[in-house]
């Protein structure tokens, strides 16, 4: 899966592909981290629903962690260095727990449909990880798709419906066939970047520019 190339106004747009599911840490770092490449690099994306915990997988309890040495100093976790390398602060622990996505990218696509895929789905984002809103919830995508949506009413009937069910792939099987094992996963030149920091998906993507 490469890059796609558009031509417009004379300029070269280049579009990369992202397979994405919003309740995964790493795409909200992904979607800051796309938001920077559009500004500095000029390039698109376009997001992929791939999603994490479909009805058919059922919602596992962490292992309790044992005791820590009172002795051994605290060391940062990868998700810890993953903020600190996008300069970000982690979110407060405030997201709706155990939150199946599909409605969520069920929308997405609807929305990718009239042309406003990025826009949506940085609200959902937000929405999702700093506002704690369980934007699984057809109710809460109605409110979230005003102002940015054209038609509200007819996203909800495309999710009720679920106009686009063969746009989600779902993990694990569907995901893996198709050479994803982590979100977010960038397509660029032919190439998979799974939860990469910005300077590596940066440097790529200037390569691939300069092609």
């Amino acid at each position: 899966m490469r890059c796609r190339v558009y031509l417009h106004s004379h300029n070269i747009i280049v579009v990369i592909k992202v397979a994405h599911d919003y309740i995964c840490p790493w795409c909200w770092i992904g979607i800051k981290q796309m938001e920077r490449l559009e500004k500095e690099l000029g390039v698109s994306f376009e997001l992929l629903g791939y999603e994490l915990m479909p009805e058919e997988l059922s919602w596992g309890d962490p292992a309790p962690k044992p005791d820590p040495d009172p002795r051994r100093p605290v060391t940062p976790s990868r998700m810890d260095l993953a903020y600190s390398a996008s300069d970000m602060e982690a979110p407060a622990n405030i997201q709706p727990k155990k939150m199946r996505s599909h409605n969520a990218l069920l929308a997405t696509e609807f929305a990718k449909s009239v042309g406003v895929e990025m826009a949506f789905a940085r609200r959902l984002y937000e929405a999702y990880w700093i506002e704690g809103i369980e934007i699984n919830d057809i109710q809460e995508l109605t409110k979230l798709g005003k102002g940015i949506v054209p038609d509200v009413d007819a996203l909800v009937r495309s999710v009720k419906a679920r106009e686009f069910e063969s746009k989600i792939v779902k993990f694990d099987d569907d995901a893996y066939a198709a050479g994803v094992f982590n979100v977010p996963t960038y397509f660029i030149g032919g190439e998979k970047y799974a939860e990469q920091p910005y300077a590596v998906l940066a440097k790529v993507i200037r390569r691939e520019l300069e092609l």
